[in-house]
């Protein structure tokens, strides 16, 4: 009984699951924990505003606080910059953006989408598969003989991390200062697909 081994490459196109939305808020704040920060004024307004679009505050993450001082000293109501990250599906993207970039003192940094890469490698390994058991036939048929089973099998995939960045001076976000929290068109697509990418490496058991 021989063996013969069949590589695979395939390639599947996946949906977003959800967007990450990494924003950064400037104001004025008495700091003392994520709750204080949750509290200072700029933040309740935005999640308000994000609360009539559907947006719940369990979908807001606090990440980080920047402060600013020139001494070292923390003092009470000096400048900070709050930095969150705002949950949406790829439905609610464009009504978050318009919250955002209607918000004083707040600027969009980037996009991030969100996949299922486990779920969709399942569907490109089985793919995957059928290729390499077809192409294992035809070889084994052309050199006399039977595919009989598998001995071994394994499988890798890898997929990049698209982000959508946006400049801090962007002139999409600073012409929408003071305007109602419309949902926001960039005048660019906004691609929430990538590429699952699938290698399969099959040893089939061979009749003798």
């Amino acid at each position: 009984m021989g063996i013969l081994r069949i590589t695979v490459d395939d390639t599947v196109r996946i949906e977003a699951r959800a967007a990450r939305v990494h924003t950064t808020v400037t104001g004025s704040s008495t700091l003392a924990a994520t709750a204080a920060v949750r509290k200072a004024e700029e933040v309740r307004d935005l999640v308000a505003a994000l609360a009539a679009r559907g947006i719940g505050e369990d979908a807001i993450e606090v990440t980080g606080v920047r402060l600013a001082t020139s001494d070292g000293r923390l003092l009470q109501g000096q400048k900070v910059t709050i930095q969150l990250v705002v949950n949406a599906t790829p439905a609610q993207l464009p009504d978050v953006l318009g919250v955002l970039a209607s918000g004083a003192g707040t600027t969009v940094e980037q996009v991030e989408w969100v996949y299922d890469e486990f779920e969709a490698s399942i569907e490109g390994a089985a793919r995957a598969m059928v290729k390499a058991r077809r192409k294992a036939d035809a070889v084994a048929a052309a050199a006399g003989l039977e595919v009989t089973g598998i001995a071994n099998a394994s499988d890798s995939w890898s997929m990049p991390e698209p982000r959508a960045e946006f400049a801090a001076d962007s002139m999409m976000f600073a012409s929408a200062r003071g305007k109602a929290a419309a949902p926001l068109d960039l005048g660019v697509e906004l691609s929430a697909t990538t590429e699952l990418q699938v290698h399969l490496s099959v040893d089939f058991q061979l009749s003798s």
